[in-house]
């Protein structure tokens, strides 16, 4: 005979309760849910959990370094070449000698 919804509930409890079993929500935005969906996909595994566990244990075997790497979240990092800060430099000189206003006070800099 074929157990009751009630009973397959209550058995599937005690099972989760045996082996400590606890449930993690997380919100996310929408492109991190189409990540994840690419990644499962891309894995071929058939539940995000599944690969949420895994990713997981992998990064729990990873040296320090490499895991502070790896979870380093990406950034735009801007970068002025020196050309371009003494040519910013140079023009802004130019342009203060040309109008200098009421007041003028010269910028302290290292191409002066």
């Amino acid at each position: 005979m074929a157990k009751s919804v009630q009973e397959r509930s209550a058995k599937a409890a005690q099972k989760r309760l045996a082996v400590a079993e606890k449930e993690l929500r997380h919100k996310v935005r929408p492109g991190i849910e189409q990540a994840m969906e690419r990644i499962r996909l891309r894995g071929q595994v058939p539940i995000i959990s599944e690969v949420l566990q895994i990713a997981i244990m992998k990064m729990d075997l990873m040296a320090d370094g490499d895991l502070i790497e790896f979870l380093r979240y990406p950034r735009h990092e801007i970068v002025i070449s020196e050309i371009v800060a003494r040519d910013f430099h140079d023009q802004s000189m130019r342009d203060l000698q040309k109008d200098p206003g009421d007041e003028f006070i010269y910028p302290k800099s290292e191409f002066s």
